[in-house]
């Protein structure tokens, strides 16, 4: 007998279960214990009930699951609750039964689910059972010279070992820009920085959760342009890829309507990278007027994901960018992966 259940309406399994399980099956990430207990528990979008995680039993064996982590979008100052999908995972054993569709038809028909970084597979599984396509993340790339790029292939081939990530000292200021080292620092007079655009939630809660859990994991800066509105902002960290260390951007905010903003986050960006003799840039594009701009300053996309949503938008599916949508790395847990798969959380 197989029975799909929410973790909130039985007894048998609980958190250690989940723990377990995703350290057999995604063991160059464990341990998970700490991770899991963050996101699902910590989170500051987080009911006392477990009711956002969904399992799978079958003949007494726990063989599936979808983990859900609570957030919220925002739109013209109003919040949504949603419900970012995390580990999507049926044993391989138990694979070729429907398992996998059955489970995503029970966890999509609560509450709003969203979700990046599908497998083909798993997207058309999700688009079949309703969720809709309404957007894409994409990660951008840019050397920070010619001479860097060279002097990367000069290191990789003398195999030098690199600088630690934790080692760089981030500067107070930058082009305009302020460090931020706590929530209450922060300039937020409005829940939404753009007009008829739904974005995840960006709250002084959400950045004392996300990007001030641990001192010196992540470097925030914000520029205060008018007093009346939120301050553009980025979240930016060393990153280690390609064998050298970049500047990693995981978020940033700013008002559509002005690209020049965009600019000034740009420039502070590459300041920072500039002082601390980065190799290169790393950052998340999930807007058309985003996209343009990187793509006519020589950035190269590297990843084109797509975000699916059982949220009832009202616009029309498209393939392309647009700019109706805003979400960053900040808003899954990619950023908590290294390029071997391992979280950087711990």
């Amino acid at each position: 007998m197989i029975s799909y259940f929410k973790f909130s309406e039985q007894n048998q399994y609980d958190l250690d279960t989940i723990h377990r399980f995703n350290d057999e099956f995604f063991p160059q990430r464990k341990p998970h214990k700490e991770y899991d207990v963050y996101r699902f528990l910590d989170n500051p979008f987080s009911a006392e009930k477990l009711d956002y995680l969904y399992g799978v039993e079958k003949a007494g064996e726990y063989v599936a699951q979808m983990l859900t982590m609570p957030s919220a979008l925002t739109l013209n100052e109003k919040q949504i609750p949603v419900f970012w999908g995390q580990d999507y995972f049926v044993k391989e054993s138990s694979r070729g039964e429907g398992i996998g569709k059955e489970l995503a038809n029970y966890y999509l028909s609560n509450d709003y689910y969203i979700a990046v970084g599908f497998s083909p597979k798993s997207a058309i599984i999700h688009q079949k059972m309703g969720a809709r396509k309404i957007g894409y993340l994409d990660l951008y790339t840019k050397w920070a010279s010619p001479f860097h790029r060279f002097k990367f292939l000069l290191e990789r081939g003398m195999k030098r070992k690199p600088k630690h990530v934790s080692a760089y000292e981030f500067p107070e200021k930058t082009m305009g820009f302020t460090r931020i080292h706590s929530s209450s620092e922060l300039h937020l007079p409005e829940l939404s920085w753009n007009e008829n655009v739904i974005a995840s939630i960006r709250t002084k809660e959400y950045f004392q959760w996300r990007f001030f859990y641990k001192s010196n994991r992540y470097f925030v800066y914000q520029n205060i342009i008018d007093q009346q509105e939120n301050a553009i902002y980025f979240v930016a960290k060393p990153y280690f890829y390609k064998g050298v260390n970049w500047l990693k951007v995981i978020d940033y905010r700013f008002n559509l309507n002005d690209p020049s903003q965009f600019e000034k986050i740009l420039k502070g960006i590459n300041a920072i990278c500039k002082e601390l003799n980065l190799y290169g840039l790393m950052l998340p594009s999930s807007q058309k007027i985003t996209e343009n701009v990187l793509l006519r300053k020589g950035f190269l996309r590297q990843k084109h994901q797509v975000v699916l949503t059982t949220f009832p938008f009202d616009f029309e599916e498209i393939e392309e960018s647009h700019d109706q949508f805003v979400i960053s790395f900040a808003d899954s847990d990619q950023d908590m992966h290294n390029y071997l798969g391992k979280f950087n959380y711990g």
